[in-house]
């Protein structure tokens, strides 16, 4: 083989293997692009369950202050009713005692 016939056969190689490295270098380029938009996908659907779970959690949790504020509400009108009830007995017996010693006054005059 001739000289030049060698450096030909160099030469072809050694654009054979540029255009390798070329295409070697789209593809990580396309590799690494594609794994940043996956990336991105993964951390938006993250944040859309994450604020899903936010607003369930804030619900469940509103939800559950109602229900203990009706409760609570419940629970004092009742002892408020009591308290009227208890309240109107001794009226009326604060009224039967003072007619009585009304009358009994009355009686000694």
């Amino acid at each position: 083989m001739e000289k030049t016939e060698i450096l030909k056969q160099i030469k072809e190689a050694e654009a054979r293997i540029e255009e390798m490295i070329k295409n070697a270098e789209e593809q990580r380029k396309k590799a690494v692009a594609n794994a940043k938009l996956e990336a991105k996908k993964i951390l938006s659907d993250a944040e859309v369950e994450s604020l899903k779970i936010k607003k369930e959690t804030i619900d469940k949790f509103k939800a559950l202050i109602e229900r203990e504020k009706e409760e609570i509400k419940a629970k004092k009108i009742k002892e408020i009713a009591e308290f009227e009830l208890k309240g109107k007995k001794n009226t009326e017996k604060a009224v039967e005692l003072l007619y009585k010693e009304f009358v009994g006054m009355m009686g000694h005059a």
